[in-house]
C-alpha cells in the first residue's frame, strides 16, 4: 500500500506530507481546489515525463517522494526491494528540465521507475498510467481468471528448451568442417599425452625426489656424522649422557623433588637412541643413483614440455585432451547429431502446439465467462447497452515460432498461440473498439472499475487510483459505483478523487483538498477530517456553501450507509 505521499514546490503545492490509509481514501474539494494536481505529483512517481513547467513558480527544484509498505505484495517487486520491506522512491526535478529517479535512496533509470510503477499503481480516469492499456496485461489477467493449473509454466518452460535447441542446431549447422590437418593434429596431441601415462600429483613428488638425488652424498655423509657424534665414538654425546644420569640419579635418592626430572632425562636418552637408529638406517638407504636422476630429469621435462602446450597442470592438460576428444568426436557425428536434434525438435513443438491449444481452449471458455460478469458490471455502473468482448488474434510469423502440421502452419510465441486484447463498445450500435481508444475519463474509470470488480482476486497492483469516476453519473448509480469501490478496497487500496457525496460517504479516510491565497500565491493544502468535519464536507458537497440543519442531517445519513456498508 502507498502509505506516505510528501510533494515539495510541485505546480502549487508548496510543500504537502499525507499519510494514507488502508482500503478507500477518498479526496474531495471543490472546482478547481487541485485534487488532479495531487494525480499528477503521483503519475511523476510511476515513470511520467517531468517538464520544467511542473515546477512552482520561483522555485528551482522540487521532489515528489513515495513510501510504500510491500507486505504481500507482488513476487515480481522481489527483483527490487531485496530485504526492505518499505519501498521508497524519490523523484527530484530541477527548472532546467532534469529530473533524477531514486529507490531505496540509490538512482535508478525513469525506465527502471516505469517497470516499478507498473507494479505497484494503477491509475484510471483521464491519466494515461493505466496498466489495461498495456496489452500485455490483457492477457496475464485472463490467464489468471481462465487458467487453474500450472500448464502454462510448463508451456513457457517447453518454449524456452526449443528455442535453446533451435539456438543449438543452427550453431550446429553453421559449424565449419574440420579441416584434415588440425584432425591429424588433434589426434596426434591425444596420443601423445595418453602415451605420456600422467599422473594426478606426480609432477610434485618428482621434484621433491630430484632435490634428494642431487643432494644425496651430502645428506649421507651429514647422516653418518650426527649418528657418529651421537652413538659410534668412544665419547659419545650418549655415553655422556648415560654417565651423567647415574650422578643425577645420586641427587634424587636425597631429594625427592628431582626424581621427575630423573624421568625426563631417561626419556631424552630414548628419543636420541632412537633419532640416532633412524639416522643409520637413513644413510644406508641413501645411494647416488645417476640412471634415476637421469630419468627423473627427463620425467620432469616431459612434464614441462607438455605444460608449454597443453596446459599448465595436470587438471588443464586432461581437460584440453578430453575438449578436444569431444570435439573430434562431435564433427565426425555431426550429421547424425543433426538429425536427432531435429527429431527432438519436432517432438517438442509437436508437444508445445498441443499444450497451446489446451490453454486457448481454456482461454475462450474463461472469455466467455469474464464477457458476461464485467457487461453485468457496466450494466451496474449506469452503462447499459456496452458490450465488452475479448479478441483473439493469431501470431504473426515475424514474432512467433514456426510449427508445421499437416495441413497448415502456426506460429506460436511464450504464451500461446494467440494475442488477447480487450475490446469495449461503450455506446449501443457502435462497433467494439481497442480499450485505448475510449475517449472520456468518466466511461474510462467505470469500464476500469467493472474490471477492476470483476478480476479483484487476479491483479496483482496493490494500489488503485479512481479520477473523474463519477463524470456523467449521479443518484442511484452513483451510490452503487461507491458500494462497488468500498468491496473492491476489501483487496486493494483505493484512491479515488470524487465530487459526489454518494461516493464519497463510503470512504474510510476522508482528504478535503483546498487551495488559499497568501501574499498574492496561490497553494494548496489537504486535511484530513475526522467525524465531524466529513459531515461539513458531505453536507457542502449536497447543497454547496448555503449548509442548512437538514443538510446537515443529509449528510449524516450518507456517512450512516457509507459506514454500514
Amino acid at each position: 500500500m502507498l502509505k506516505r505521499l510528501k510533494v515539495n514546490n510541485y505546480a502549487l503545492i508548496e510543500e504537502l506530507d499525507i499519510s494514507f490509509g488502508k482500503n478507500l481514501n477518498i479526496f474531495t474539494g471543490q472546482t478547481g481546489a487541485g485534487k488532479s494536481i495531487i494525480i499528477g505529483s503521483i503519475n511523476l512517481i510511476v515513470g511520467d515525463k517531468a517538464s520544467i513547467d511542473i515546477i512552482r513558480t520561483g522555485e528551482n527544484e522540487g521532489f515528489v517522494e513515495a513510501t510504500f509498505d510491500l507486505n504481500n505484495a507482488d513476487s515480481k517487486l522481489d527483483n527490487f526491494k531485496g530485504s526492505n520491506q518499505n519501498f521508497i522512491i524519490k523523484r527530484v526535478f530541477t527548472k532546467n528540465g532534469k529530473s533524477h529517479a531514486f529507490l531505496n535512496g540509490n538512482q535508478i533509470s525513469v525506465a527502471k521507475l516505469k517497470e516499478i510503477g507498473f507494479l505497484l499503481i494503477d491509475i484510471l480516469g483521464q491519466h494515461h498510467h493505466q496498466s489495461l492499456l498495456n496489452i500485455k496485461k490483457h492477457r496475464e489477467l485472463l490467464d489468471h481468471f481462465a487458467l487453474k493449473d500450472l500448464k502454462l509454466n510448463h508451456y513457457h518452460e517447453l518454449y524456452k528448451l526449443v528455442e535453446q535447441k533451435l539456438t543449438l542446431l543452427k550453431k550446429l549447422i553453421n559449424s565449419e568442417e574440420l579441416s584434415k590437418e588440425k584432425e591429424e593434429l588433434y589426434k596426434f596431441q591425444i596420443k601423445e599425452i595418453e602415451s605420456a601415462s600422467l599422473e594426478l600429483n606426480e609432477q610434485s613428488k618428482l621434484e621433491e625426489e630430484l632435490i634428494i638425488l642431487s643432494n644425496s652424498q651430502q645428506l649421507k655423509d651429514t647422516a653418518l656424522k650426527i649418528n657418529y657424534s651421537l652413538s659410534e665414538e668412544e665419547d659419545s654425546i650418549l655415553n655422556r649422557l648415560r654417565g651423567m644420569l647415574k650422578a643425577f640419579d645420586s641427587i634424587s635418592s636425597i631429594d625427592s623433588s628431582m626424581k621427575e626430572k630423573v624421568d625426563q632425562w631417561n626419556e631424552s636418552i630414548f628419543s636420541l637412541e632412537d633419532i640416532s637408529y633412524e639416522l643409520s638406517r637413513y644413510s644406508e638407504k641413501i645411494n647416488y643413483d645417476p640412471k634415476r636422476l637421469s630419468w627423473v630429469n627427463d620425467r620432469l621435462q616431459l612434464y614441462k614440455d607438455l605444460s608449454n602446450k597443453y596446459g599448465n597442470s595436470f587438471e588443464e592438460i586432461m581437460n584440453y585432451k578430453n575438449k578436444i576428444e569431444n570435439y573430434l568426436k562431435n564433427i565426425n557425428n555431426k550429421d547424425e547429431q543433426i538429425k536427432n536434434l531435429e527429431n527432438e525438435i519436432h517432438n517438442m513443438k509437436q508437444e508445445l502446439y498441443h499444450l497451446a491449444n489446451e490453454i486457448s481452449n481454456k482461454r475462450e471458455k474463461g472469455a466467455k465467462t469474464l464477457k458476461r460478469k464485467i457487461e453485468s458490471e457496466l450494466n451496474d455502473l449506469g452503462m447499459k447497452g456496452t458490450k465488452f468482448d475479448i479478441e483473439f488474434t493469431p501470431i504473426s510469423n515475424t514474432n512467433g515460432l514456426m510449427i508445421q502440421l499437416k495441413e497448415k502452419t502456426i506460429y506460436l510465441d511464450e504464451y500461446g498461440i494467440e494475442n488477447i486484447e480487450f475490446l469495449i463498445s461503450p455506446n449501443e450500435g457502435e462497433p467494439l473498439k481497442k480499450l485505448i481508444k475510449i475517449a472520456s475519463g468518466g466511461e474510462m474509470s467505470r469500464i476500469m472499475l467493472a474490471i477492476k470488480t470483476v478480476l479483484v482476486d487476479f491483479d496483482s497492483i496493490p494500489v488503485l487510483i479512481f479520477d473523474e469516476i463519477d463524470s456523467g453519473i449521479g443518484g442511484d448509480i452513483a451510490s452503487l459505483v461507491g458500494k462497488k469501490l468500498k468491496n473492491l478496497s476489501k483487496k486493494h487500496q483505493l484512491i479515488c478523487i470524487t465530487h459526489l457525496q454518494q461516493i464519497a460517504s463510503f470512504a474510510d479516510q476522508h482528504f478535503q483538498v483546498r487551495k488559499f491565497v497568501i501574499k498574492k500565491r496561490s497553494s494548496i493544502e489537504v486535511a484530513k477530517l475526522n467525524t465531524e468535519e466529513k459531515v461539513a464536507e458531505i453536507a457542502r458537497m449536497i447543497s454547496g456553501e448555503n449548509i442548512t440543519d437538514i443538510t446537515l442531517e443529509n449528510a449524516k445519513e450518507f456517512l450512516k450507509i457509507g459506514a454500514e456498508a
